[in-house]
């Protein structure tokens, strides 16, 4: 053994294959290293470290560490992927969970009482009653969509009133601000980390805008029913056997197009299954998948009309992420909830938070941290 070549536990290897998924290119190299055929080099470690994201000294310890990712339980479909979560989900995890833990601390502490809605929803209840329910709390209209022009107006309406009536709503394509790691949908699309003062909801930006809209309202209802999730499936995505998935699919659709309403557009004779759907699709404001679900499970559209609309709609997905290039500060503010950045503001200015804190939470500096407020602001 050269002075430069690194011994790595067996045990270790062991825990990086049942921890993360390897390329084809890495799996061959590790084979040797654990088949002892050749020892690693420190160079050839650290190249590993950054190809799998594992830290680099955790190839150094003796026992695996111990790591846990507890919203995997909650995944709505039980998928490969999930199974060895990415570090990329990992990392996006833990980091919700340290704006979770600061944001409940400083509601407790300033006396907040408890998000009311968190749990308040019985998926016993008919899925019409929970909608309006849903809508309540919002304090949206039954024909809400009505009042937005775009795909983009519809999520950024939801999204506000989501974070008004007291949920955390993040949004990211990538990992923090490393550009060279992007959030996969095909891993997950977005999840819920459920809690009493602050429920938060994280939705991956690399989905379609149709996409981002029927996650951002599926994980709201997750929170009336205060069950976490994982969404790691695409809209209707089969097969979903979790009871609680399948109703909150069907709160989310009815609250996007309520049936009643749906049943009479329908009527309306503008051509073939496919022009109405794409026509149903602007009048929504929502993916033509949820209008081509909505036709077939409300008996508009037979299996075969369904499948060829549902692979129509999933051809003209346009799933570009919206993380990188544009002005960073707009950017940065579309990632980031704005009632957790002004809590967190005050929290620094009145000296219980500190300045490093703050910056380790938002992945801003001092320069970055003010200018993100100015641009919240609209003072830049």
């Amino acid at each position: 053994m050269s002075g430069n070549e690194i011994v790595v536990e067996r045990d270790i290897w062991q825990w990086v294959l049942s921890s993360v998924m390897i390329s084809d290119e890495n799996q061959a190299q590790l084979n040797k290293w654990m088949n002892s055929e050749k020892l690693p080099t420190f160079n050839q470690i650290e190249k590993f470290s950054k190809d799998t994201r594992i830290p680099l000294g955790y190839f150094f310890l003796k026992t695996p560490p111990t790591e846990e990712l507890k919203l995997l339980e909650y995944r709505t479909v039980n998928s490969t992927t999930t199974q060895n979560p990415s570090r990329d989900l990992f990392d996006t995890v833990r980091y919700m969970e340290n704006v979770q833990e600061w944001m409940r601390e400083h509601l407790v502490i300033g006396g907040a009482d408890k998000v009311a809605f968190v749990g308040a929803v019985d998926p016993n209840n008919s899925v019409t009653s929970v909608a309006t329910q849903m809508r309540q709390v919002l304090g949206l209209s039954k024909n809400w969509f009505e009042k937005v022009k775009t795909l983009d107006n519809s999520f950024k309406t939801l999204r506000e009133a989501i974070s008004n009536v007291g949920v955390i709503v993040m949004m990211n394509g990538i990992v923090g601000n490393n550009t060279r790691r992007y959030l996969n949908i095909e891993e997950f699309r977005a999840f819920t980390l459920i809690d009493e003062y602050a429920p938060l909801i994280f939705i991956n930006s690399t989905d379609s805008k149709g996409g981002k809209i029927f996650s951002l309202l599926h994980e709201f209802v997750h929170i009336g029913v205060a069950h976490s999730s994982l969404y790691n499936a695409g809209q209707f995505d089969l097969p979903i056997v979790n009871p609680i998935e399948t109703f909150c699919n069907a709160v989310t659709a009815e609250i996007i197009a309520p049936a009643d309403v749906f049943n009479v557009k329908w009527q309306v004779k503008i051509g073939d299954a496919s022009e109405k759907i794409a026509v149903l699709s602007n009048y929504f404001k929502c993916s033509q998948l949820v209008i081509a679900r909505r036709a077939f499970d409300l008996k508009h559209i037979n299996d075969s009309e369904y499948a060829i609309a549902a692979h129509e709609a999933k051809q003209g997905f346009a799933q570009k992420t919206n993380s990188g290039g544009g002005d960073y500060y707009r950017t940065q503010a579309s990632r980031i909830d704005h009632r957790f950045l002004f809590a967190l503001e005050a929290s620094v200015r009145e000296g219980r938070t500190l300045h490093s804190d703050a910056f380790r939470l938002t992945n801003t500096n001092r320069g970055t941290f003010d200018s993100l407020l100015m641009e919240l602001r609209g003072e830049r």
